[in-house]
């Protein structure tokens, strides 16, 4: 004995049935870069600014799997109690454009952190708090022993900033 469905009844069924076939997928993308899954370190860089400094941030992938980042890292200043400011200082991000990336095992990101120097006596940070893009988790690493940050929290052209996340050289 055959079934035959015929008209809307029929129709329906018809869309029923490639709705319920799996459409073929592609490799998915990888999932974000976490505090989990990358390292963080710094080192400095020479700045083709004079009167700003430059600490290049660096995440490294150290899971067995491709992570993917976009964007620009969370970057915060922590040291002694400012006055005005606070321990805290958040750093704007720089006004640019920027392209995802795949980062695969082993391999890194970088963001460089302009800032200006605060001179002798100016307040020093003691540490650097990361958050990579789309993420909460936090990691730390010593800011440069000694080296002061002049405090811009309510700056409309501030000249520290944290700039976007990119292959590192």
């Amino acid at each position: 004995m055959k079934w035959r469905v015929a008209g809307t009844a029929g129709a329906a069924m018809a869309s029923l049935a490639v709705m319920m076939i799996p459409a073929a997928t592609s490799a998915a993308a990888p999932a974000a870069c976490s505090a989990e899954t990358v390292d963080l370190s710094t080192r400095e860089r020479p700045s083709d600014s004079p009167g700003q400094s430059r600490l290049e941030i660096v995440l490294t992938n150290t899971s067995t799997q491709s992570c993917a980042v976009q964007g620009f890292p969370g970057a915060d200043l922590v040291g002694p109690e400012d006055p005005t400011f606070g321990p805290t200082y958040r750093l704007p991000r720089q006004e640019v454009g920027f392209a995802p990336a795949t980062v695969e095992p082993g391999a890194a990101v970088s963001s460089l952190l302009t800032y200006l120097p605060g001179g002798p006596g100016g307040w020093v940070p003691a540490t650097i708090v990361v958050t990579p893009p789309d993420t909460t988790t936090q990691l730390q690493a010593p800011w440069p022993v000694g080296v002061s940050v002049q405090r811009q929290d309510g700056a409309t052209h501030p000249g520290t900033y944290i700039g976007p996340l990119q292959p590192a050289s």
